[in-house]
């Protein structure tokens, strides 16, 4: 089982920073160390995902925050690195939970700005993350992206990435020795596919295999909040329902076994 922590980039010890780029290099093609390294320090903060046993570190995902402007708007963008997770833990909510609790904590502490979480992503799974979470986020296949956010997905690209980001594909194509998963980490199938969110990450970016990336937001407010705490209650209601039953079974088994 895992377990979530963040800790600042800047307190993360030799040890941990090697067992980071173990995790990443396993899954990743075309990587190097330097290039990681160089990326880690750019980011204010990691969420790194622990055994709940001996505490190892099984995966992790960076992150970087910006204060800016667009078209004379304030707003606060969060956004998120490198983020893997090692193959026999996935399907744990760990680093869902605690990376929404990161968000909406930001958001807190600025009441009044504009939240986004801004990401880029080869890989159908983070882009579910997204739109599994975030009730407002851009791309979706539900409908299509209002301007002020479509022209803030760009200006956040070309900012961050410039002539790499094509605005008119919201796609980013890095040069050819760009990092990218490897086969077989997440493969797409007939089943996978049938699902509109997935169909919609692929449509919108075929190249993701060759390690291009979709550019995404996602809006951090009140909505996200209800959705996440909803949830949270739904959890824990069913993990003590089910605690409930099974003392419910071990005192028939009492009774009448």
């Amino acid at each position: 089982k895992l377990i979530a922590i963040v800790k600042s980039v800047a307190s993360l010890n030799a040890d941990e920073r090697s067992r980071m780029w173990t995790v990443f290099a396993r899954y990743y093609a075309k990587v190097k160390h330097e290039t990681f390294a160089q990326d880690l320090s750019e980011k204010n903060d990691v969420i790194l995902l622990l055994d709940s046993g001996d505490r190892s570190i099984q995966g992790f995902s960076t992150i970087k925050v910006y204060e800016e402007r667009h078209r004379e708007r304030a707003f606060l963008a969060i956004f998120s690195g490198d983020t893997i997770v090692e193959e026999e833990y996935w399907g744990q909510k760990a680093l869902h939970r605690r990376f929404v609790r990161y968000v909406v904590t930001e958001k807190l502490k600025r009441p009044f700005t504009p939240v986004f979480w801004f990401l880029i992503t080869k890989g159908y799974k983070t882009y579910l993350l997204l739109a599994r979470n975030f009730p407002e986020h851009w791309p979706r296949h539900t409908r299509a992206t209002p301007s002020w956010e479509a022209s803030l997905i760009d200006h956040l690209a070309l900012r961050k990435f410039g002539k790499a980001y094509d605005p008119g594909r919201g796609v980013l194509r890095l040069a050819g020795d760009a990092p990218r998963l490897r086969d077989g980490v997440a493969p797409l199938d007939a089943q996978l596919l049938s699902a509109p969110d997935v169909r919609y990450f692929v449509d919108q970016n075929p190249g993701h295999a060759r390690g291009e990336e979709l550019c995404c937001i996602g809006r951090v407010d009140a909505l996200l909040s209800l959705a996440f705490t909803g949830r949270l209650f739904k959890h824990v209601f069913q993990r003590t329902s089910l605690r409930a039953r099974r003392v419910l079974a071990m005192a028939t088994a009492g009774l009448f076994g």
